[in-house]
C-alpha cells in the first residue's frame, strides 16, 4: 500500500462513473484523483473535484483510514475510511465506508493502479 495510486475505474452506487481512457465518463474529474501513501504515515488525497487534502493514514486489518485531513472534506470531520480488497503490487480496490457528499452521497468503489 505504500505507494502513490491513481484511478483505473470508479463505480458510484454500482454504476460505472469513470474508466481511465474512456471517452464517455459520467465523472471525468476522477482523472485528477490521487491517493499518495508513499511516505507513511503521511497521506495526500486528491478528490474527484481536484481538491487536495493532507493528513495521516493507518491500516488495520482490511481497513484504510485517513485522519486529520486538512482542509476537512465536506461531511467527514477530517476522517475517511475505505475497505481494502484485491491488493496486488500494481493495483487495489477501495470501497468507501461512508457515502461521499461530493458525488451525490453515493457509495463509491475505486479500482486504483500505480501510475
Amino acid at each position: 500500500m505504500k505507494k502513490s495510486w491513481t484511478v483505473q475505474s470508479v463505480t458510484e452506487n454500482g454504476a460505472a462513473a469513470y474508466t481511465n481512457g474512456a471517452a464517455n465518463n459520467t465523472r471525468p474529474g476522477y482523472s485528477q484523483f490521487q491517493l499518495n501513501l508513499a511516505s507513511p504515515p503521511s497521506v495526500t488525497y486528491r478528490s474527484v473535484d481536484g481538491q487536495t487534502f493532507t493528513g495521516t493514514y493507518s491500516i488495520s486489518g482490511s481497513t484504510l483510514t485517513l485522519t486529520g485531513l486538512t482542509p476537512q472534506p465536506t461531511g467527514t470531520n477530517g476522517t475517511i475510511s475505505f475497505n481494502i480488497s484485491n491488493l496486488t503490487d500494481t493495483g487495489v480496490t477501495l470501497t468507501r465506508t461512508t457515502a461521499d457528499p461530493k458525488t451525490g452521497n453515493s457509495t463509491n468503489v475505486y479500482t486504483l493502479k500505480t501510475p
